[in-house]
């Protein structure tokens, strides 16, 4: 969901407990998706599982497997928001002060709408099973095109960015 990104993205701070390191663990598996925002679009669900798949993929890549009983369990929380790109009128470019009766003249400054864009973040926790204690969290955020060819190819972009972070 996030970013179908080209380069419109950042990677967010990472946070983890001194010792984590994932060499320690052999296993994974996912918690249910938690999500906010704009979640009820009609591919909601097949790029949620674009993102499970990409980070497991980066997951087997680094020597984990999943299983039902995990030693490391993953939390995606995705946040998409409809943003409103704006712009101050000016009267040098807008138009000239009204005539508002008995030689007033007023003009005001406003701010007007010029096009509407999506925002997305997708945090992903990596918690020990053992005593349900989030050991590495990371993510990403920036602006979600309206058109991606490649979502695939963008969002496994950028999980194997944020799982690159992971020690």
């Amino acid at each position: 969901m996030i970013t179908a990104c080209s380069s419109s993205y950042k990677l967010l701070k990472v946070k983890k407990e001194n010792t984590f390191k994932l060499a320690d663990y052999a296993t994974y598996g996912f918690y249910d998706i938690e999500a906010t925002g704009d979640t009820v679009s009609k591919n909601f669900e097949k790029n949620v599982n674009i993102i499970r798949e990409a980070i497991a993929k980066n997951l087997q890549s680094r020597g984990l497997d999943e299983a039902r009983d995990p030693g490391l369990k993953i939390n995606i929380a995705l946040n998409v928001r409809e943003q409103l790109q704006t712009r101050q009128t000016d009267f040098r470019t807008d138009g000239l002060p009204r005539y508002m009766g008995q030689r007033r003249y007023s003009w005001k400054s406003e701010e007007v709408v010029t096009g509407k864009y999506r925002e997305g973040t997708i945090v992903i926790d990596l918690v020990d099973a053992a005593n349900n204690r989030m050991v590495w969290q990371g993510g990403a955020s920036g602006i979600i095109p309206e058109k991606t060819k490649n979502f695939t190819e963008d969002i496994n972009r950028v999980i194997g960015e944020v799982v690159a972070k992971i020690p």
